[in-house]
């Protein structure tokens, strides 16, 4: 990690400077051990020992002198220790560090490689020759001070990385042998620090970090910004995996699966949508796969529960992970076929009372029915009657009220319009639909006998035909006599309608309509 890799850098360890040669490092590591073993303290070095916690033993100058063997160990360690790339400017600010005063040194380099304009506002100067290490060592000092800015270290040293000047620094850790390249160097150097924030677990803060560096161009940005996606994405990617398996298991439990998809990746979809925003890649292309997730599981968890016909008020609890995953979706297909299936949904929302009026309004068109043509085969028959003779109107209205088989009516009601249902009808947000199912219950109630209107009741929870109960009966079939014994017999009606339903589902009721009518007149 970044801190420690410069608290217990082998360089300090070893009282050097980054870049310090193969002989340097052999004779310094002899010296260090003689004071140890004399009991000594060696003298005044690059050490730094009072800027932070600091301790030297021979086990860790061994431990030291074996991380400088290979040239990819020195090269990580020169980027997090100082470094004397320009000895007029760096050395009084070494001197500075050496008797504990960073804040001196800070101020060395920092005007080295910061400029402020006439409105105050702070610059990086451009990287030169006169000023590389500058921007190099600012890192390594900001990242030791009290209540140091780590983003803006961070972007000193990667503005030197991003520089030609960064192959001095290469030259100066490694032989001729060792290749690199500016975009390794990023990488190796970035991944460092994330690591370092990661450790600390705390969210904002890598999410501010990686915002501070997007400002910035540098050859491994691209690949950079790739690794921190896939930090996000592989994670949202296993609870993906997890939610569908737990759907696939039992499908009742799919609405949970998705609550907790979106529950465990919540926070990395937070940051991975602020650090890239919702039009990149990056994002869109796991957020519509998130979304597609969320939409499955409400679908599955739905079409379950109404092939098992449970009271688990499941059609609320789909609709909420459905716009759960609304919200999530970025690409126009997924959107769509989340708005198809929440246009369902809602339909769905007034199943009961659609299905209860589409019943009750069928009853209402059968009598309707019957009454115009009962009326107009009387008017028919009317115009063939003597003078003397005249049509007994209350007799053919008793006809009529008796052309529907009101018991069959009762039955269906009662397989169509559960009291369960019921519940839900009273409780339906649709103010209109309700008035207008009102309506049809009052009409049906007129019709029926009070032994009838006991079995359907529960219709009216509002109580208005409860307080006015009939006592008519009527008869299933009839004859009426005439004093001419005039008789017609119509032939029989039948109807029937489908109810309406999202899926489809079709409810067709049919109800006996016993006509026995005969030319109804007096003389």
């Amino acid at each position: 990690m970044a801190r420690e890799l410069i608290l217990n850098n082998p360089y300090r360890t070893l009282g050097l400077l980054a870049g310090a040669s193969a002989r340097e490092i052999t004779r310094q590591t002899n010296n260090l051990k003689k004071y140890i073993a004399a009991g000594a303290e060696p003298p005044s070095d690059y050490s730094f020992a009072t800027l932070d916690r600091f301790r030297r033993t021979a086990e860790d100058i061994d431990a030291a002198t074996a991380k400088l063997n290979l040239d990819e160990d020195k090269m990580l360690s020169a980027l997090f220790w100082f470094w004397n790339g320009n000895e007029i400017t760096d050395e009084p600010a070494f001197d500075a560090l050496k008797e504990g005063d960073a804040e001196t040194a800070y101020q060395i380099w920092n005007k080295r490689i910061i400029q402020t304009t006439e409105d105050g506002k702070r610059i990086w100067k451009a990287v030169s020759g006169g000023n590389f290490s500058a921007f190099h060592n600012y890192f390594v000092v900001e990242t030791l001070r009290k209540n140091g800015n780590r983003n803006t270290a961070v972007a000193a040293n990667l503005l030197f990385l991003e520089s030609a000047y960064y192959l001095k620094l290469v030259n100066a850790a490694t032989d001729t042998t060792y290749k690199t390249t500016k975009k390794d160097l990023q990488l190796l150097f970035l991944n460092e620090i994330t690591e370092e924030i990661e450790s600390e677990k705390v969210h904002h803060e890598l999410l501010n970090f990686v915002k501070h560096i997007k400002n910035y161009d540098f050859a491994a940005k691209t690949d950079f910004l790739k690794f921190i996606s896939q930090k996000f994405t592989t994670n949202i990617t296993a609870q993906i995996e997890i939610a569908r398996k737990a759907r696939t298991a039992n499908k009742q439990k799919a609405a949970t699966a998705g609550e907790n998809l979106f529950k465990n990746i919540k926070n990395d979809f937070a940051q991975l949508k602020e650090i890239f925003g919702a039009k990149d890649f990056s994002y869109s292309n796991i957020a519509d796969k998130v979304a597609n997730e969320l939409l499955q599981c409400s679908i599955d968890f739905f079409n379950d529960s109404q092939d098992k016909q449970l009271d688990n008020d499941y059609q609320a609890k789909a609709t909420t992970l459905a716009k759960l995953a609304q919200n999530v979706a970025v690409g126009q297909v997924v959107k769509g076929r989340i708005k198809e299936n929440l246009q369902t949904l809602e339909n769905m929302k007034d199943r009961e009372i659609l299905q209860a009026i589409a019943a009750l309004q069928s009853v209402k068109d059968a009598y309707e029915t019957n009454k115009t043509k009962i009326t107009a085969r009387v008017k028919i028959q009317e115009l063939t009657l003597d003078w003397n003779q005249s049509i007994n109107w209350n007799k053919v209205n008793e006809s009529i009220e008796n052309s529907i088989d009101w018991n069959k009516v009762v039955e269906l009601i009662q397989k169509v319009i559960t009291s369960k249902n019921v519940d839900k009808i009273r409780n339906a947000a649709n103010a209109a639909k309700i008035d207008e199912y009102k309506r049809l219950v009052d009409f049906v109630f007129e019709k029926l006998s009070r032994s009838q209107k006991s079995k359907v009741s529960y219709l009216d929870w509002w109580g208005s035909n409860t307080r006015s109960m009939t006592t008519r009966t009527f008869q299933t079939t009839q004859t009426l006599q005439t004093p001419l014994a005039s008789i017609y017999t119509p032939k029989k009606e039948s109807w029937s309608d489908e109810a309406v339903g999202c899926l489809a589902v079709s409810i067709v009721i049919a109800v006996i309509v016993a006509l026995a009518l005969i030319a109804i007149f007096n003389s």
